[in-house]
């Protein structure tokens, strides 16, 4: 049994899929015997609100213990906020330590850095928007034990690190995101797709992508997700905010398409949960994308930003029925290389076997 800490920015009210990833690996770890923590980085947390500092203190205390209530954690995992005086001595008897993100790597170096212990850092994509290019490449270069999600990830961290980085890529649980709903018995001209306010999720390429296609298919419907305020009234688009693990499964299983506008992203996990549900992933051949997703094979991909490609696409699959059935099997087929349980196996070996 190993007592392992892992380093998370912030609690997070809303579903977030790096957190998610941290969350499921944490949940089997701990069903295994280890002991985990949960260490948030809550030092800013609700600063944006302007409130007394007690008060911010206290509730961002609050939030970590209610939190997360979008996802179910283990139990027996401890939860630590940065605000709590004592957070220190509650990490104090950690064997195995893992950063999270680019930001988390400052607190292992300043608290762990002298100790014994196995560090790992957990390397979800190139976090580059918060601080600049140098200092994203210097975390790689540390001498933790990388673990990467993606090839491309892959790719760019080892040319800073100083050993191989280790590859498992983000798995889905398949005993959930599964087809419930035959494809056929599906509405014809149904379209799922995330929505984001981040301009690297290209979502206003989407909504235009979708409005051109309302043109073509009047019955055209859309079930949209997404933690975001969507104030738009548009009686052909049904929006579920803050929807659940089983709402989202429930909205694959309305639709035909999962139609995706990303600009950049390190792996792109709705599309793979989509077509674990049956989905067509039409999707914009951006980095993370190709991690899954082979085009004419397992999804059709086009051009970033080009909303005719996207449009066209929609189309072929809509027109197309042997072309979607075959696409739909593909993806299925697919679906076999991302099992948590191999993923799990290959994380524990990573951070438990490896060496410090």
């Amino acid at each position: 049994m190993e007592n392992i800490c892992f380093i998370l920015p912030h609690i997070s009210r809303a579903p977030v899929g790096g957190y998610k990833m941290v969350f499921e690996y944490a949940n089997r770890l701990a069903c295994d015997g280890n002991k985990v923590q949960l260490l948030f980085m809550n030092d800013d947390a609700l600063k944006q609100y302007h409130l007394p500092e007690f008060i911010r203190v206290s509730l961002s205390n609050l939030e970590t213990k209610v939190e997360p209530r979008w996802f179910h954690l283990d139990s027996s995992i401890k939860k630590i906020s940065s605000n709590d005086k004592k957070w220190i001595k509650s990490v104090a008897h950690t064997d195995v330590v893992i950063a999270t993100n680019v930001e988390s790597v400052p607190i292992l170096e300043k608290i762990f850095r002298s100790q014994e212990i196995k560090k790992a850092y957990f390397i979800q994509d190139y976090e580059n928007w918060n601080v600049g290019d140098e200092v994203v490449r210097s975390t790689y270069a540390l001498g933790y034990i990388n673990i990467v999600v993606s090839e491309w990830l892959q790719e760019v961290v080892d040319k800073y690190s100083k050993k191989p980085s280790i590859l498992i890529k983000n798995p889905i649980d398949l005993n959930v995101y599964k087809i419930i709903v035959p494809v056929t018995d599906r509405k014809e001209h149904t379209v799922s797709v995330l929505y984001h306010e981040n301009d690297y999720k290209g979502v206003k390429y989407a909504l235009e992508a979708l409005n051109l296609l309302h043109d073509f298919y009047p019955d055209l419907e859309v079930y949209m997700f997404g933690v975001f305020d969507y104030k738009k009234d548009i009686p052909w688009i049904h929006y579920k905010q803050r929807a659940s693990q089983q709402q989202t499964v429930d909205i694959y299983n309305k639709t035909r398409v999962f139609l995706c506008a990303t600009i950049e992203e390190g792996y792109g996990l709705t599309g793979l949960e989509a077509m674990a549900c049956g989905n067509v992933l039409i999707s914009t051949n951006y980095q993370g994308v190709r991690e899954y997703a082979k085009d004419g094979y397992n999804a059709l991909l086009s051009p970033v930003k080009d909303v005719d490609a996207l449009v066209e696409n929609v189309k072929r699959v809509f027109e197309d029925n042997e072309l979607s059935q075959r696409l739909v099997k593909n993806g299925q087929e697919s679906m076999k290389n991302f099992s948590w349980d191999e993923a799990y196996k290959k994380f524990e070996k990573a951070i438990i076997d490896n060496t410090k």
